[in-house]
């Protein structure tokens, strides 16, 4: 009996987790730029294209450590790098690990590590 299976996985959401949820809020809504869709004390999601950003409020967990890394996709790194910079957010230098893509690392207010991705088509 052959069937056929779409193998297709797709990321919907990451959650990451934080110990004050109006401080995280504050970060990824004002700092960052991203859109709430749902807010509580406990459990706040963000719009963020394809995949939705949760944030869960926890006391007991030590953060920052070997947690998740979501990849944010912007226009321009470099602007993005230094709008960061400039508000006080702790950022890596860009890098490039592939013709045409330059991301950089930065940390949330609980230690938490994101990345920023901007990718040009190469010419031709």
């Amino acid at each position: 009996m052959s069937e056929t299976y779409d193998r297709h996985v797709e990321l919907v959401e990451v959650v990451l987790y934080v110990r004050d949820m109006r401080r995280a809020i504050s970060f990824y809504r004002d700092t960052l730029g991203l859109e709430v869709a749902h807010e509580s004390d406990r459990w706040t999601t963000f719009h963020t294209g394809a995949c939705t950003l949760g944030l869960h409020a926890i006391a007991n967990r030590e953060l920052g450590q070997a947690e998740p890394d979501p990849t944010f996709l912007v226009s321009d790194a470099t602007v993005e790098h230094a709008r960061l910079a400039v508000a006080g957010v702790d950022v890596t230098e860009i890098r490039e690990p592939a013709a045409g893509v330059q991301v950089f690392d930065a940390r949330d207010p609980d230690g938490n590590r994101f990345s920023l991705e901007s990718r040009v088509a190469p010419p031709g």
